[in-house]
C-alpha cells in the first residue's frame, strides 16, 4: 500500500495548485479509509480464528465481516474518486459531412486519455481484492455528448444528446448527429463522471460524401421574356485538396444564356479554386431570357436545369456528352450539383402609333385622327382603355375606347376626335393620349402620346388671305403695265 500512495502523490504533483489542494484533502480521507479498512481486515481475521476455536459466536463473526465489507466499500469509493479525477475525454475529430440525400451531419470522435495511466493502474495489481472488475478495466462510463450553437448556446444537433455507455482505456467512441443548422464552428458539450466540459470546434470537412455542395435560397424563379433571373449559390467544399473546379449548367435551352458571377467582385467565372483555409464561396448564376418564346421556351412552363461544379478531371471525362446525361447519370456525378427551376413569363407591351402628332386648325374646327394600338409584347393584353387628357373645356370622342383583348403582334385602329370649345384661345395646346391595360393580372407599362394642336383665329386668316390676294394683284398689275410700256 505504501507503493500505491507514492504513485498517487507523484500524480498529484502534476496537477494545478487548486486541484492539488482537492487531491490532498482526498488523500487524507484515503489514508483514513485505508487505516479503517486494514483494522477491519485484521479484526475479521482474528475473529475468524476465534470462531474456529469456538471463542466467539457466529453472529459476532458476521458483524466483524460486515464491518470489513463496509470499510472496503468506503475505500473503493475514494479510490474510484481519485481515479476518475485522472480520467479525461478528448475530442479527436469533429467532421462535417453531407449524405447522399443532402443531409448535413457531424461525426464526433472521442478518446479516453486514461491510456497514459495504464502503468499507474498496474501498480494496484497486488490490491485487486479491493478493486471491482470495473475498476480494473479503467473504463469511463456514461459520457453524454451534445452539439451547441456558439452564438446563442442552443442545441443544434439531433438527437439533442447522445449517451456513450463507456469508453475503454486508450479506445475511442463515435457519435453522429444530424446538423439542424448549417454552421462552420460548433460547441461540443461533454458530461461524464461529474464533469462538464465545452469545446469550441471548427468543423473539419469530409471528402467521402461530396467534393463540393451547392445550396440556393432562390432555387425557383419566374422572369419575364427579355429580362434576367439571378440565382444565389453558396458553394461549400468538403475536401482539403487544392483542385480547380469547372462551373457549368446542364439542361438549359440554348436560347437562354448564363454567367457565373463572383459574389464579391461580380467577375465572370468559368473556373474557380478555393483559397487556403477557405471552404465557402458565394456565387451568382445569372440567366438571360430571349425576347420571344418558341418550342423550347413556353410561357408559364417551368424549365428545370442543373448548376454543376466538377473537378477538372471529372469535367474532362464527361464534357463531350454532358448535355446527353440522363437524370441517373447526373445524380451520380462526383461533384456538387443543384436542381434549379426557371419559369418564363410573358410580358405585355403597348405601342401607340399616330401618323402625325401636330395639327393646325382654325377656331371652331376639330381634329380628327386615326391611331393604332399594337401589342408589342409576348402575352395577351386585356381591357385596353384609351383616354385623353384635355385642356379645360376641350372634349374628345374615342371609338372604340376599350379593347377587350389584344394578342401579341396584333394591332387595332382607334378613331379619335378632339373638339375644342368655340371660344378656344388662339395658340398652341397639347392633348395627351393615355392607355391603360392588364396582362397576366399585372398593369402594363404604357407610353403617353402628346398631340400638339395650333389653334388660329378665323378673322386673322381672312385678313391674311385678303392681303395675299392684294399683293398678287399688285404684282400682276405691275407686270401688265410693264409689258404695255415696253411695246410702245
Amino acid at each position: 500500500m505504501k507503493k500505491v500512495f507514492l504513485i498517487i502523490i507523484a500524480l498529484l504533483q502534476l496537477l494545478p495548485s487548486s486541484a492539488q489542494e482537492n487531491q490532498a484533502s482526498l488523500l487524507l480521507e484515503l489514508k483514513k479509509a485505508r487505516a479503517s479498512y486494514q483494522i477491519a481486515q485484521q479484526n475479521c481475521e482474528n475473529d475468524k480464528e476465534l470462531l474456529e476455536k469456538d471463542a466467539i459466536s457466529q453472529a459476532e463473526f458476521n458483524n466483524s465481516k460486515n464491518e470489513l465489507l463496509t470499510r472496503e466499500v468506503d475505500y473503493q469509493k475514494l479510490l474510484l474518486q481519485l481515479i476518475s479525477q485522472q480520467s479525461y475525454i478528448i475530442i479527436e475529430k469533429a467532421i462535417k459531412y453531407r449524405t447522399s440525400t443532402g443531409e448535413k451531419r457531424v461525426k464526433v470522435i472521442l478518446r479516453s486519455t486514461m491510456e497514459g495511466n495504464q502503468d499507474y493502474l498496474k501498480q494496484f495489481e497486488n490490491h485487486f481484492d479491493v478493486f471491482t472488475p470495473e475498476m480494473r478495466s479503467g473504463k469511463v462510463f456514461n459520457i453524454f455528448v451534445s452539439l451547441v450553437n456558439i452564438e446563442n448556446n442552443t442545441i443544434i444537433g439531433s438527437p439533442y444528446e447522445i449517451r456513450i455507455p463507456s469508453i475503454d482505456l486508450g479506445k475511442s467512441g463515435t457519435v453522429d448527429f444530424l446538423l439542424l443548422k448549417d454552421v462552420e464552428s460548433i460547441q461540443i458539450g461533454l458530461n461524464y463522471g461529474g464533469k462538464k466540459d465545452q469545446k469550441n470546434i471548427y468543423l473539419e470537412k469530409d471528402a467521402s460524401a461530396a467534393l463540393v455542395d451547392i445550396i440556393s435560397s432562390r432555387f425557383a424563379q419566374e422572369a419575364d421574356l427579355g429580362s434576367t433571373a439571378s440565382f444565389d449559390l453558396t458553394l461549400e467544399r468538403f475536401s482539403n485538396t487544392d483542385d480547380i473546379y469547372q462551373l457549368t449548367v446542364l439542361g438549359l435551352p440554348r436560347q437562354i444564356t448564363y454567367d457565373f458571377l463572383d459574389g464579391e467582385t461580380s467577375a465572370r467565372l468559368s473556373q474557380m479554386r478555393f483559397s487556403q483555409g477557405e471552404n465557402i464561396r458565394k456565387l451568382t448564376l445569372k440567366t438571360y431570357l430571349p425576347d420571344r418564346d418558341d418550342d423550347d421556351i413556353v410561357i408559364d412552363q417551368p424549365i428545370s436545369f442543373y448548376a454543376i461544379i466538377l473537378t477538372k478531371e471529372v469535367y474532362n471525362k464527361y464534357k463531350d456528352r454532358l448535355n446527353d446525361l440522363s437524370e441517373e447519370e447526373v445524380a451520380g456525378l462526383e461533384g456538387g450539383k443543384i436542381r434549379l427551376e426557371l419559369i418564363p413569363s410573358g410580358i405585355g407591351r403597348i405601342i401607340v402609333k399616330a401618323p402625325s402628332l401636330y395639327h393646325e386648325i382654325t377656331s371652331g374646327d376639330s381634329v380628327n385622327m386615326q391611331i393604332r394600338v399594337m401589342n408589342d409584347g409576348t402575352r395577351i393584353i386585356d381591357n385596353i382603355k384609351i383616354t385623353t387628357d384635355n385642356p379645360l373645356n376641350w372634349k374628345s370622342i374615342i371609338e372604340p375606347d376599350i379593347i377587350s383583348s389584344l394578342e401579341p403582334g396584333k394591332e387595332e385602329e382607334i378613331y379619335v376626335s378632339i373638339i375644342p370649345p368655340k371660344d378656344a384661345n388662339v395658340g398652341a395646346q397639347e392633348v395627351k393620349i393615355k392607355t391603360e391595360a392588364i396582362a397576366n393580372n399585372r398593369r402594363v407599362n404604357t407610353e403617353d402620346k402628346t398631340i400638339r394642336i395650333q389653334v388660329n383665329s378665323a378673322r386673322a386668316i381672312g385678313w391674311t388671305l385678303f392681303l395675299i390676294l392684294l399683293m398678287v394683284g399688285i404684282v400682276v398689275g405691275i407686270a401688265f403695265f410693264g409689258i404695255k410700256i415696253s411695246k410702245r
